[in-house]
């Protein structure tokens, strides 16, 4: 499946190692379409429960997303997108759970270019 900027994935981020975030989790996908499609992987943000203030940490506020049930659930939440990389989601399993409204995406798009230029 290929996902676009601004989805909602849930996937398993283990392997980790040090800092990096670990579990079964939400993420963002920031790459575009191009990427996705050409490169056979794709670049996404983990979602964390924890509001540490950090200043590259996007408050999701409440987003809803489907559960495995097909039921609707919300979460809370901090995209972390510091924590920015490049996976490959049908290896790992990633389930489509929902979408970022235009406004988050573009910021967290903004974000992620910013540390790295």
């Amino acid at each position: 499946m290929r996902f676009s900027r601004g989805d909602i994935v849930r996937l398993d981020l283990d392997p980790s190692r040090g800092h990096e975030q670990t579990k079964r989790r939400y993420a963002v996908v920031v790459s575009n379409d191009w990427y996705n499609a050409h490169c056979n992987l794709t670049m996404i943000c983990p979602i964390t429960s924890m509001d540490n203030g950090y200043p590259l940490h996007v408050d999701l506020g409440e987003q809803q997303v489907f559960a495995q049930d097909a039921d609707v659930d919300v979460i809370h939440g901090f995209i972390q997108v510091e924590q920015l990389k490049a996976l490959d989601l049908n290896a790992r399993r990633a389930l489509y759970v929902g979408r970022l409204d235009a406004d988050t995406a573009k910021h967290v798009t903004e974000l992620a270019l910013a540390c790295l230029m």
